[in-house]
């Protein structure tokens, strides 16, 4: 430190405004582009992750009734197989099925990764209304992916 003050005092007047000022921006620049900036990015990342998050609620408390309404009691329907029922209706909404596992007789559970929320509620009030495929329970998982969610849900033939 003793050696920088011997050059700054060896300097002349000019010099040393010069250096002076530059130190000043020189300083002005780290704090600004080191601590400022950086703090208000992560500070506008944030902001953005909280209204995506706001959306994806305001989404969901408006489709949840639909995705409840579906739950009631179901009669009996045609012929056709749970299994198949499933396989061909999530092919139509282009679900991304990660795994199924069979229950009890006309019961089974369906793993989705990564799915729009509102293609899930369509799917399950199809297997309502045409099928007669009800749900018994649901598992709703937000990702942080632009409203794709993972769910996993047991559903119910007749």
């Amino acid at each position: 430190m003793e050696q920088l003050k011997q050059w700054y005092a060896g300097l002349e007047d000019n010099e040393q405004k010069i250096v002076l000022i530059a130190s000043v921006l020189l300083t002005f620049m780290i704090l600004v582009f080191g601590i400022i900036k950086p703090m208000n990015d992560k500070v506008s990342s944030l902001e953005m992750k909280i209204k995506t998050k706001q959306s994806t609620i305001s989404e969901w408390k408006t489709n949840m009734p639909k995705l409840l309404a579906s739950k009631g009691t179901a009669q009996t329907g045609g012929n056709q197989s749970l299994s198949n029922i499933v396989t061909t209706s999530t092919r139509r909404f282009n679900l991304r099925v990660s795994r199924v596992q069979e229950k009890a007789s006309g019961e089974m559970q369906v793993w989705f990764d990564n799915v729009p929320f509102n293609d899930f509620v369509r799917w399950v009030t199809e297997l309502n209304n045409q099928y007669q495929v009800s749900v018994a329970t649901a598992n709703i998982r937000n990702k942080d992916r632009n409203g794709l969610t993972s769910i996993d849900v047991k559903i119910r033939k007749g």
